[in-house]
């Protein structure tokens, strides 16, 4: 008998052994799948489809020289989007140089960024459910995120380079839809007066001020060129607008405003006043401030731009 009690107490320490090891092999799986581990994988229901997609897409190599898009062409009789070529650059996979290129250095595209982005693909990539955002207003019946604003507010702060706190802030279609609208709020409120603003910009300046400004042919503002042409005229009560570029689009130049009195307005463009392009000394302080996220992230294809203003 007391053999087989002995027996028995094998077989139940033996079952305990099992179990913790059981249960401690649970817990570590629980543990690191549920803190954002690669586990996390394995818990996913709809989304692991749309992931493995966008891995599979972003391992198209495109020779190195362009890349392959979820949302690209799809040929006839390919299941894979088609590599988008950099200037230069063709080809089925991108590999085929054009000697004759004459690359446009007036462009400002922001590739330059995207193997930085490659290098943190697991810490930059974001999956968006089909069903996001799908109102036209947040649930305190506002049409601006409170918390994108927050997070716009934050980045300054800790950058150092815009004072935003007492400012409102406004988004645009990224800042070149911007740069009309500020304008048009800053002209005459009388569109028949004869005396249209004149909007100006120091040379050289970036040439969308002109276009988008001629472009709307409006009768409150005309684009009058050099801003130092306009010295002698500043003081004579005529409705100035002054584009006031720092760093400046295209030789990097900190700008400061050219022209002064209470009939001059000024739109400070800061695209380019990030730590990445330019030292900063000091934060940028007035009334009117652009910025965009093309310059600070390069994701110039999300047309994203905001103004923090008095």
């Amino acid at each position: 008998m007391a053999k087989k009690i002995n027996i028995s107490s094998n077989h139940v320490l033996r079952l305990l052994a099992s179990s913790s090891i059981i249960l401690n092999l649970f817990f570590i799986w629980n543990w690191y799948g549920g803190t954002g581990g690669e586990w996390d994988y394995y818990y996913l229901s709809w989304s692991k489809r749309a992931a493995a997609e966008a891995e599979a897409v972003a391992a198209i190599p495109c020779s190195g020289h362009g890349t392959a898009y979820l949302d690209g062409l799809v040929l006839d009789g390919s299941k894979v989007p088609v590599c988008e070529c950099n200037t230069c650059y063709g080809g089925t996979d991108c590999s085929q140089l054009d000697l004759h290129c004459v690359v446009n250095s007036d462009s400002g595209d922001p590739l330059f960024l995207e193997p930085f982005w490659m290098q943190h693909a697991a810490s930059s990539a974001l999956l968006v459910a089909g069903w996001h955002r799908m109102s036209y207003s947040y649930s305190d019946h506002s049409s601006i995120s409170k918390e994108l604003v927050k997070q716009i507010r934050q980045l300054h702060s800790t950058v150092g380079n815009a004072v935003t706190d007492g400012r409102f802030v406004a988004f645009g279609v990224g800042s070149t839809q911007l740069l009309n609208a500020a304008v048009y709020a800053l002209s005459p409120a009388n569109s028949s007066s004869p005396a249209a603003a004149s909007v100006v910009a120091s040379i050289p300046f970036y040439p969308v001020y002109q276009t988008q400004t001629d472009l709307l042919q409006s009768e409150e503002f005309r684009f009058q060129g050099d801003a130092s042409l306009w010295k002698n005229n500043s003081k004579d009560g005529k409705k100035i607008i002054e584009f006031v570029t720092s760093p400046n689009n295209p030789d990097g130049h900190l700008n400061k405003a050219v022209l002064h009195g209470s009939n001059v307005k000024h739109i400070y463009d800061h695209a380019y006043f990030w730590p990445h392009y330019t030292a900063i000394t000091a934060p940028a302080n007035a009334d009117l401030m652009l910025f965009t996220l093309s310059k600070l992230t390069g994701h110039a294809g999300s047309r994203f731009g905001y103004v923090p203003a008095q």
